[in-house]
């Protein structure tokens, strides 16, 4: 099975590439693409990585975006890493989130949720292009806190989300603009998990569609045989590949029975292979 959606702790996942070559050699899987969120950091380590075993890495990301009042992911495929218009959007991103993070973490501390210095979480995470809530929880298990990143879900729903955040309302980056900066980095814009916004999953793909969007992640741990008949059928109607992966964030943070090459594609298809 090649796994097309891949996390290391690049973004918000645990594993570092090393962690992720190893888990692919174990299981033999031909080909993978690591598409961590809104960064490319670990895409060129992860190609010369896997150089020497034949295992064949599509240049991938995952772009955060907002259509709608919906938080939409938007992988990208066969990207220009270099391409200087996509690096604009992810510093914007960066900016934004790293903002964001500041006033909710300033927030929660002023509110007595969360008493950690938030200097230790920016030094923990500064290898990263952005910064992630879970880097919260992560730096303090770094210093010595009694936690496990399996204690993620519970700390996020009780202390993290208790921020009034406006996070979505003022959020940067449209879905359609995502799109078409996917397109000019030469890559495919493929719609992830679609079925995390209901049944807005349709018309927001629709709304996409003449802006280039190329492709639907139709084989995903949360699609049922339902799911995956009706994004094969969208995809079939307006000429979309279809994708698939496991979106896996490490042993501890990938919440859902999954493993790396669990979910995914058989074959590459031609456009996304070419």
């Amino acid at each position: 099975m090649i796994d097309l959606h891949i996390h290391s702790m690049f973004s918000d996942g645990t594993d570092s590439i090393d962690d992720i070559v190893e888990i692919v050699k174990e299981k033999n899987i031909p080909a993978i693409s690591l598409t961590d969120h809104d960064t490319t950091y670990g895409v060129a380590e992860i190609i010369n990585k896997t150089k020497p075993h034949n295992i064949k890495v599509i240049p991938g990301i995952e772009i955060s975006s907002v259509s709608n009042g919906h938080l939409i992911h938007i992988l990208g495929y066969n990207i220009d890493i270099n391409n200087g218009q996509l690096q604009e959007l992810l510093n914007r991103l960066a900016n934004y989130f790293y903002v964001h993070f500041c006033e909710q973490y300033t927030w929660l501390q002023k509110n007595h949720i969360i008493n950690f210095n938030l200097n230790k979480i920016l030094k923990y995470a500064e290898f990263k292009q952005s910064i992630a809530p879970s880097d919260i929880l992560k730096a303090m298990i770094a210093n010595g806190a009694p936690y496990t990143l399996k204690d993620w879900p519970e700390f996020f729903n009780k202390k993290v989300r208790l921020y009034p955040s406006n996070f979505i309302k003022d959020f940067p980056i449209n879905s359609s603009e995502a799109v078409e900066i996917i397109k000019l980095a030469g890559g495919i814009p493929v719609f992830a998990h679609p079925a995390r916004i209901g049944n807005a999953d349709l018309p927001e793909m629709e709304l996409l569609l003449p802006h280039g969007l190329g492709g639907i992640e139709v084989y995903y741990p949360y699609h049922d045989k339902k799911l995956i008949n009706r994004y094969e059928n969208f995809a079939l109607k307006h000429n979309l590949i279809k994708t698939g992966g496991t979106d896996w964030h490490g042993t501890e943070l990938t919440t859902w029975k999954a493993e790396i090459g669990d979910y995914g594609v058989n074959d590459l298809e031609y456009r996304l292979n070419s």
